[in-house]
């Protein structure tokens, strides 16, 4: 779990890491205040899901070296109003609130797939490894040696997440999840693929009758 002073830490881990992530690319206004705004949205977002217990690190000689944001099944994502009182305001000055609206809708889209496990699902919202310490396997150990071990212990069930990168692609395929949806975000020529995964973990018997089916589009 994380630590209140090490907020600022995952927030710099988490937007060093998605610096020329698609997504941002996407959303983010390209000018000389990228980084400032990228940095605000994760520290917004990594602040709130600290409040709910929902913000856990890897660490290797101490040095917080992955982070993940996850929703718990049973509890909801951090609403309005708590983005709002954790730098949502910052974020309407630094970006309009027109860009902002834009960038909410935007995130529902991208999120549609997986809304329908609702509160009997987990969801990753954001995960990342440090920059010098990608290609050492440290994102499948924080999976499966962390994230799927908690989840058996806390009852199991369906865990989904949404991507946007081929690299990404692989890596969660390789560590058991399945491609349920594929979709796009954003207007041609500027529209990037939306891939969302989802694995089940000892999933309780009571859930097995309402697995959502789904087409790709």
């Amino acid at each position: 779990m994380a630590q209140k002073h090490e907020l600022h830490q995952i927030a710099t881990l988490f937007t060093e890491s998605f610096m020329e992530y698609p997504l941002y690319s996407l959303l983010l206004a390209p000018s000389k205040d990228y980084e400032k705004q990228l940095y605000q949205v994760n520290y917004t977002n990594t602040k709130s899901y600290y409040q709910q217990n929902s913000c856990f690190v890897g660490l290797m000689n101490g040095n917080i070296v992955s982070a993940v944001l996850l929703k718990k099944r049973g509890e909801k994502s951090p609403g309005f109003f708590r983005y709002l009182l954790n730098g949502g305001l910052t974020l309407i000055a630094q970006m309009g609130q027109k860009r902002l609206n834009h960038f909410l809708k935007t995130l529902d889209k991208m999120k549609a797939a997986c809304a329908p496990y609702g509160e009997n699902g987990w969801y990753v919202d954001c995960f990342a490894v440090a920059k010098g310490y990608q290609g050492q396997s440290l994102g499948s150990a924080l999976f499966n040696e962390f994230i799927f071990p908690y989840i058996r212990t806390n009852g199991g069930g369906w865990i989904t997440l949404v991507t946007h990168t081929e690299l990404n692609k692989k890596f969660y395929g390789k560590n058991g999840f399945e491609l349920f949806s594929e979709s796009s975000l954003g207007l041609d020529p500027n529209s990037i693929p939306n891939y969302s995964f989802r694995q089940v973990i000892d999933i309780p018997l009571q859930l097995l009758h309402n697995i959502p089916v789904f087409k790709n589009e």
